[in-house]
């Protein structure tokens, strides 16, 4: 949604307890009304036509996935082109064939979304390698230890 350049503008009735619902959402998140109820019709929208791909909100925002599932979209999509066929991730993972074409099809209809979605968890990937390489113990504390198992090899 935050990537649309045109939009049209809609005059929508709500019942007052939607209305109330839409902008307590809206403060909540710090949006105006108007944008929440464009992101909740378009995620309505989603999910009349792919029933099967739910949205989740991570730490990298709104992320599609396999509903009932741990699977995200963007996963799917890029085990299938890294060369694994749709039947085979479905057996591997022990999916019907249908729920990773479903995951295909939505990647399909919303490229961008998920190239933002992997190039995200690639920059995640990334990090944690870089963060389990370091040694965070403090050199005080490497030295001390490193003196002790010199005694024990003397002792011995």
């Amino acid at each position: 949604m935050e990537g649309m350049s045109k939009t049209s503008v809609m005059t929508l009735r709500l019942a007052p307890e939607v209305a109330r619902g839409v902008k307590l959402l809206a403060r909540r998140f710090g949006h105006r009304p108007a944008q929440v109820g464009a992101r909740l019709v378009e995620e309505g929208l989603r999910r009349r036509d792919f029933p099967q791909i739910e949205l989740r909100d991570t730490v990298a925002g709104r992320v599609g996935y396999l509903a009932g599932t741990r699977f995200a979209v963007y996963w799917v999509a890029h085990a299938v082109r890294g060369g694994m066929r749709p039947a085979v991730f479905a057996r591997e993972y022990e999916l019907p064939v249908e729920s990773v074409q479903a995951a295909l099809a939505y990647a399909a209809a919303f490229p961008d979304e998920i190239e933002a979605d992997m190039a995200h968890a690639e920059a995640n990937r990334i990090w944690l390698e870089r963060q389990q390489a370091t040694d965070f113990t403090p050199a005080k504390t490497r030295k001390q230890a490193g003196g002790r198992e010199r005694k024990r090899k003397v002792a011995r």
